[in-house]
């Protein structure tokens, strides 16, 4: 305990580095190898909240092993007895993820609690693999075994079957969308239909990639404000094609359930029971209600706050945020049309936190990767059936981003173009990508039972989504990146 506050601020993967730890206990321990452990710990903070945890653990007794992790990855060991062993963090260790990937691909049911599950791509898998730790800045640690298979060990635990491993899981097993990373298995602790199941680790298919969409049109937007002329067929054609895949994502998730799949030879543990939050479900006048007034809530909070601050930020982001603060009652008159409406729609599960860094790219393709859901949410709220439009919002502030992101980024290459045409430029590329992206989505869903049936009212939904993700993005821009707080204002001030 004494040796914790200093080592969890150091770890990547720790998300509480602004609060005191108050306390902390040893919730369960379950065995990997002789020497290393999965520990389950609960931290209690100063302030009153507290988060489990998991922490593979391994003892070295071995002079030269000390030394060999000590040079190599100092930051991760958490006690030095003097004399005596040294207690670490597991994942450098070879031999700690040798016996992961065993776990995984034999199924196995340990007596102490571990219940592992081996998906088909498994199925052929060998029985030994090289793995590596690549070096991503992520809340979970990572784990590629043979170049093949990309493993999550997920650090920061919540009760409850995660939504990362159970979409993928269903995507892979039970459908014939192929454009996310194949289920290879999982680790767990508990039955996955159980409410206090603890899902420790998810394997998947590695996918070779160029990078996320992110990046990849960093570069479409790049050569767009050097060139000059319009958007490039490129980018057009990029866009109709997420927006296909992104169609395609939802026609798989908002299918009406069937009878799961066969898996000869592969062990599902509690398979029967764990899709039960797949089945979509009626939009409700409830419903309707509960949403418009989370969003209005958020938008009070965030002119109390955007005023509250305003007199810090420079000139030009005042006036934005002046004209922001003057726009509230008729936002809030907007927001409040959704209420009224008697769409028909169905709510199905979505990505949750859909935006171009969940993507990867491919020379031909788009995969899309990490359905977690939004990390602040309860795994209950993040497992909740909601309007597919939701993560098609997402997509489109994120091309918002892109484009005036590209001129943030690089205020030296940019220097010597006239401001105001840049942004006239930046705006003509955001209209002309979401627009063309919008209608490759609408094209491709059809007539599906997750969009309402009128323009009208798919744009009303669409609209509520976009004006609440953009008064979001002014919270986390206000308190994070001011400088980036233009790209959010101006989002908000485009949909009065």
């Amino acid at each position: 305990m004494k040796k914790l506050p200093e080592f969890l601020p150091r770890q990547r993967w720790f998300m509480e580095k602004g609060k005191s730890l108050k306390n902390c206990r040893v919730e369960d321990v379950f065995r990997v190898t002789e020497d290393s452990v999965l520990a389950v710990m609960q931290f209690e903070f100063e302030d009153g909240s507290s988060q489990l945890y998991q922490m593979p653990l391994a003892q070295l007794e071995h002079k030269d092993d000390q030394r060999r992790y000590l040079k190599e990855n100092a930051n991760m060991v958490l006690l030095q007895v003097p004399g005596g062993p040294y207690i670490v963090d597991a994942v450098p260790l070879p031999a700690f993820r040798k016996a992961i990937y065993a776990l995984i691909r034999d199924g196995a049911d340990t007596r102490d609690g571990i219940n592992c599950e081996a998906g088909r791509m498994l199925k052929t898998a060998p029985a030994n693999a090289r793995s590596v730790v690549p070096a991503i800045d992520t809340s979970n640690t990572a784990i590629i075994y043979d170049d093949k298979y990309f493993f999550k060990l997920f650090r920061k635990l919540d009760p409850g079957l995660n939504p990362d491993l159970e979409l993928v899981r269903h995507l892979s097993e039970h459908t014939d969308f192929d454009c996310c990373p194949p289920y290879g298995g999982s680790l767990g602790v508990g039955e996955m239909h159980e409410d206090n199941y603890l899902n420790l680790g998810m394997l998947s298919g590695k996918v070779d990639n160029r990078g996320d969409a992110w990046e990849f049109f960093q570069e479409l937007t790049q050569r767009y404000f050097t060139e000059g002329g319009d958007v490039d067929q490129e980018t057009l054609d990029r866009a109709v094609l997420l927006g296909q895949r992104t169609a395609e994502m939802h026609l798989a998730l908002g299918a009406p359930e069937e009878k799961p799949k066969l898996f000869s030879a592969v062990n599902i543990a509690g398979g029967a029971d764990a899709g039960a939050m797949m089945a979509p479900e009626a939009m409700t006048a409830a419903y309707r209600n509960e949403i418009t007034e989370a969003a209005i809530k958020l938008l009070h909070r965030q002119v109390t706050e955007l005023a509250a601050k305003k007199e810090s930020l420079s000139p030009e982001l005042q006036t934005m945020a002046q004209a922001v603060l003057d726009l509230e009652p008729k936002l809030t008159t907007r927001l409040n049309k959704l209420k009224d409406s008697g769409m028909t729609v169905d709510l199905i599960r979505i990505h949750a936190d859909y935006h171009l860094g969940q993507v990867l790219v491919t020379d031909d393709d788009f995969y899309i990767i990490d359905f977690e859901g939004e990390p602040l949410l309860s795994i209950p709220e993040r497992r909740r059936r909601r309007p597919a439009l939701k993560d098609v919002a997402g997509m489109v502030r994120s091309f918002h981003y892109a484009a005036f992101g590209q001129l943030l980024l690089n205020p030296e290459r940019y220097a010597d173009h006239d401001p105001l045409e840049l942004k006239a430029r930046a705006e003509a590329w955001f209209q002309t990508v979401s627009t063309t992206y919008l209608k490759a989505y609408f094209e491709r869903c059809g007539e599906a039972s997750f969009l309402p049936e009128s323009d009208e009212d798919r744009q009303l939904l669409l609209d509520l989504f976009m004006l609440e993700k953009a008064i979001y993005e002014v919270a986390y821009e206000l308190n994070s990146r001011p400088h980036w707080l233009a790209i959010p204002l101006a989002g908000v001030l485009a949909m009065a």
